[in-house]
């Protein structure tokens, strides 16, 4: 999540490992593709060239730090698992200075290489690629560095959606469309958690699905069990600000919109924000002065440029729950230390001003002070909530140590009321979305330009009994999916979408009814190309004749748009 402040807990002893493993494997009997999930925002990716060697013990090790680890022992199909990596940061160990790290070293998804080599030692001559402190001897050292570069690594993952004050132009970009429906997710998600109920038995599922994907981290087992018997909802700020399985599965979920996940999370999300409603309305450090608090980042300059520069004086919202401190020198020394590492980035220190007059019930926030009441550890942070809201208020240049540019933009935390925000997640609101919130999402993944994500979505919606129980919900579903086959290009499996869509629609609506013509249109757009111009031209007139039965004559744009392309597509049929 990238707001913890303590480090994992110890190993437990044997016996409670062994139970932990024992359990993991009678409760669950799922596919290995299953198993094989990545859940985590890192993977070890481990080259030996030497496929005798016995290393179950450095495994597990590892495992302690990063739950997946992947091993090969063919260089062509390490090389093709880490081209084939989209979303996940890889720290990859090899031997020796491979030849074939020439190829894939600038990859982004490539966050570190280590070379373990027993025969190093710190007198060897190292150059190349890698520098001697990316070398290791034994898997213990290597573990210790690894274990703050994934923290570095995950503190700098923090997701930040934008929305640009410019709503109206009809000139934005494409681009600029994408991060307004990417803003909108973020808050309809959490729309979406806050006004659901779960069921009883949400925490047990929760710990079943937690348990498959952890079954060989005999540490996170371990803290799992825990989590089974002493979790309570007043405790849920501890767990989430923890370095265990909680934080580092929510952090990878806000970035992979895996909605199924989501919602195994959904419970403790609303506990979390329950709980930092309550600490807010008790803040000791809450009085007339302005608070400010800063978080480092790192972003490539065009990122830089899409989400900050270009959207000054919009809106910003972190997607997940993030610390930010009031020691500007703790968020200062994280991004000299990224930059450091990937110098081709920028750096951003965000400047949080909260005016202690300004409050967000639906954006709270709390010192970590009062959630480590107990525990001696630094607690000059504060905890927001997830997708808290904030203003781009100035964006500045300067140079730190005489040396690296950094800029520093200023937010600002708005209220609930404020009207730029209103404008956008008011129709959020309505009970059209309330009603039928997940087809809205996977309206959202189309327009955010994630396809393949909104194809498996809605395709997961057609296997629940609630939505095949239900015919509107059922023809949103098909619409969904018919619209993101136009979009990609897949008439054929466009054109079976709006079908049975219609052919749904037809089970509880009259033949005449005006809800049908949209359907006609998109049906009679997947004939046209498909190159079926004789059934285009058919859907479209039924279309145009049912505006005209129900009295929809003056809707003069829509009707000139399809004779339009009646008038086109019986030019093409005559040419044939």
């Amino acid at each position: 999540m990238g707001c913890s402040q303590s480090k994992t807990d110890t190993l437990s002893n044997k016996s409670i490992e062994e139970e932990s493993r024992i359990k993991s494997i009678q409760s669950h009997s799922l596919s290995n593709e299953q198993s094989d999930r990545i859940i985590e925002d890192c993977i070890i990716v481990w080259f030996l060239n030497d496929s005798s060697i016995d290393i179950k013990i450095e495994k597990a090790k590892l495992r302690h730090v990063v739950s997946t680890v992947k091993i090969f022992n063919d260089c062509d199909e390490c090389i093709n698992y880490i081209i084939n990596i989209r979303i996940e940061r890889i720290f990859l160990i090899v031997p020796t200075q491979e030849t074939f790290l020439e190829s894939i070293q600038n990859l982004p998804q490539i966050e570190k290489i280590y070379i373990l080599d027993p025969s190093f030692r710190e007198n060897d001559n190292i150059i190349d690629i890698t520098t001697s402190s990316n070398i290791f001897y034994d898997i213990d050292s290597l573990r210790q560095q690894l274990e703050t570069d994934v923290e570095l690594c995950g503190f700098d993952l923090l997701i930040i959606s934008a929305s640009n004050s410019l709503l109206h132009d009809d000139t934005i970009s494409n681009d600029v469309k994408k991060q307004q429906a990417s803003f909108l997710y973020t808050q309809l998600i959490r729309e979406i958690l806050y006004r659901l109920k779960f069921e009883n038995n949400a925490k047990n599922e929760f710990i079943n699905f937690c348990r498959l994907h952890y079954a060989h981290n005999y540490e996170q087992l371990c803290i799992i069990d825990d989590f089974e018997k002493n979790y309570r909802p007043q405790k849920i700020l501890w767990w989430l600000t923890r370095q265990c399985f909680i934080g580092r599965i929510l952090q990878r979920m806000q970035r992979t919109c895996e909605i199924d996940i989501l919602y195994k999370l959904g419970f403790l999300i609303k506990h979390a924000h329950t709980q930092l409603t309550i600490l807010q309305e008790n803040n000791s450090f809450i009085s007339e002065n302005l608070l400010i608090v800063y978080r480092g980042k790192t972003m490539f300059n065009d990122k830089f440029i899409a989400f900050i520069k270009n959207n000054y004086g919009g809106l910003l919202s972190f997607s997940n729950f993030f610390i930010a401190h009031r020691d500007k020198e703790i968020s200062l020394n994280f991004i000299r230390r990224r930059l450091t590492a990937f110098p081709n980035t920028i750096g951003i220190l965000f400047e949080i001003h909260i005016n202690p007059i300004i409050r967000s019930i639906r954006s709270p926030f709390a010192t970590l002070d009062k959630i480590y009441v107990d525990e001696q550890i630094e607690k000059n942070g504060i905890l927001f909530s997830m997708s808290t809201v904030f203003r781009i208020d100035s964006i500045e240049e300067f140079i730190d140590n005489l040396t690296i540019t950094i800029w520093t933009v200023k937010l600002s935390l708005i209220a609930d009321d404020d009207p730029q925000l209103l404008r956008l997640v008011t129709p959020l609101r309505s009970s059209e979305i309330h009603a039928n919130p997940l087809s809205y999402v996977g309206k959202l993944f189309i327009e955010m330009g994630e396809y393949t994500h909104a194809e498996q979505f809605f395709i997961e919606m057609l296997q629940d009994t609630s939505v095949l129980s239900q015919p509107h919900r059922l023809v949103r579903v098909h619409n969904g999916l018919g619209a993101n086959y136009m979009i990609t290009g897949d008439y054929v499996k466009a054109l079976e979408q709006y079908q049975q869509a219609l052919d749904v629609s037809l089970s509880y609506l009259p033949s005449i009814h005006i809800d049908l013509v949209p359907l006609y249109d998109a049906i009679g757009k997947s004939y046209f190309h498909l190159g079926d111009y004789k059934n285009a031209v058919e859907n479209y007139e039924k279309a145009v004749g049912l505006l005209r039965f129900n009295g929809q004559s003056n809707n003069n744009q829509f009707i000139s748009d399809l004779n339009i392309r009646i008038d086109d597509t019986k030019k093409l049929l005559n040419n044939i």
